[in-house]
């Protein structure tokens, strides 16, 4: 669970640090949420499908977060303009963990080991 939630987090955090970083850059706004939302969406189910643990959604997002800290060491950005990024990420996760966490015994994490070869999880690709 521990390394699923670190990897993910490590790929959702640098998704945050790259394009997160150029879509802020941009200065259009609502730019850089109606890009990275989405993206944290898949990440956050990506771990709950491998890991089924609330838990490891919301070590991913810290993780996530702690990764968006390595924009300060871009010439020019202030730590201000990252505290806004970091808190969505932090309650994205938060929200995530908490939806998974009230969906553990229903069919969506129960039966994912077991689905018959027509049925498909909502969180595979």
């Amino acid at each position: 669970m521990l390394a699923k939630a670190l990897f993910w987090g490590a790929v959702w955090g640098l998704g945050e640090a790259t394009l997160g970083h150029v879509l802020h850059l941009v200065r259009i706004p609502g730019l850089p949420g109606l890009v990275m939302a989405p993206f944290a969406v898949v990440v956050m189910g990506r771990v709950a499908a491998r890991s089924r643990s609330a838990g490891a959604v919301f070590l991913a997002g810290v993780v996530a977060a702690s990764f968006k800290l390595f924009d300060l060491l871009v010439p020019g950005t202030e730590i201000l303009a990252l505290v806004n990024p970091i808190q969505a990420i932090l309650l994205e996760a938060l929200a995530a963990a908490v939806w998974v966490r009230s969906k553990m015994g229903t069919f969506l994490f129960s039966n994912i080991g077991h689905l018959r070869k027509t049925e498909t999880s909502p969180f595979s690709f």
